[in-house]
């Protein structure tokens, strides 16, 4: 008998945060990665140019295509909210409609934020969203566009994400506290924040099936980002004092940020691929993989 064929993945948004982790973690987990395009390869708003590498990738054959585009500047996006709903909502409707011609499934990520924030437990998928910011209402457009413009969408939300490499707080944290810096970090907002290398191997994990919908992917338990920087430097061995807490109102926002921006993975455990780790055993292993 032949042996089975590597599923094959196209990863856009790679030069971001996801999209990395995604080029790096699928060829682990058995995929074959048949293009990875980043903005200067792929601007996902040319839709022409979307359907063209999907062809030229996937070449009739079936596959996956991973959207991790984005525009994520939560702050740019209050004054530039004709470009955050240009790459979050109006291309996402094109990249599902070239998926869907070249008989591609696809995965869109959306995030935490398209919730308020004020109820005291975790978010399932069915709970209706209130998005506070203009980036958070262009992910919820996003979503209705992916969905809308195939069948076979994965629609997936992650929150908290901190990885090498990336340009959002939480990952600037380790390389600031090794650098010798003192952090100043919320005792306000809650999250459970989430290894980017976990939420890529449990997306290709669902990738693999044809179970298409709407899934929350966040690391198990809670903290404030006040708590998981304390929590990073007493992983490299540092006093707690390394960092300053401060209230939400202290730091200089403009976006409003939902409090408690939890996400129940509920869809995920139903088909028994909920394997993401308790916050403290990702960023463990996060530490240990920079060592």
């Amino acid at each position: 008998m032949a042996p089975a064929r590597e599923p094959l993945a196209v990863v856009l948004g790679a030069g971001g945060l996801l999209g990395a982790a995604l080029v790096r973690a699928l060829p682990r987990h058995g995929w074959r990665v048949a293009a990875a395009a980043g903005r200067a390869e792929c601007d996902i708003r040319d839709e022409g140019a979307v359907r063209a590498l999907l062809a030229d990738a996937l070449g009739g054959r079936a596959g996956v295509v991973f959207n991790a585009a984005a525009f994520t500047d939560v702050e740019r996006s209050e004054g530039e909210g004709d470009l955050a709903f240009a790459v979050n909502a109006e291309a996402v409707g094109g990249l599902a409609r070239a998926t869907r011609e070249v008989g591609a499934a696809l995965v869109h990520y959306s995030t935490d934020f398209v919730f308020d924030g004020a109820r005291a437990g975790r978010y399932v998928e069915s709970d209706p969203v209130g998005p506070l910011s203009v980036y958070a209402r262009s992910k919820v457009e996003g979503e209705r566009r992916a969905a809308a413009g195939t069948t076979r969408a994965f629609v997936v939300r992650v929150g908290g994400l901190y990885g090498p490499g990336g340009r959002n707080f939480p990952s600037r944290i380790l390389p600031r506290l090794r650098a010798g810096e003192t952090i100043r970090a919320d005792r306000d907002r809650w999250s459970a924040p989430s290894w980017v290398d976990d939420v890529a191997r449990v997306s290709g994990d669902l990738a693999r099936t044809e179970a298409y919908g709407l899934y929350h992917c966040m690391a198990h338990g809670e903290t404030t980002w006040a708590g998981f920087a304390q929590h990073l430097a007493r992983e490299l061995g540092l006093p707690e004092d390394r960092v300053e807490v401060v209230s939400n109102a202290a730091l200089p926002l403009k976006a409003k940020r939902p409090p408690r921006a939890l996400l129940e993975n509920r869809a995920l455990a139903a088909l028994g691929l909920d394997t993401m780790p308790e916050w403290q055993e990702g960023a463990r292993r996060f530490v240990a993989s920079l060592a």
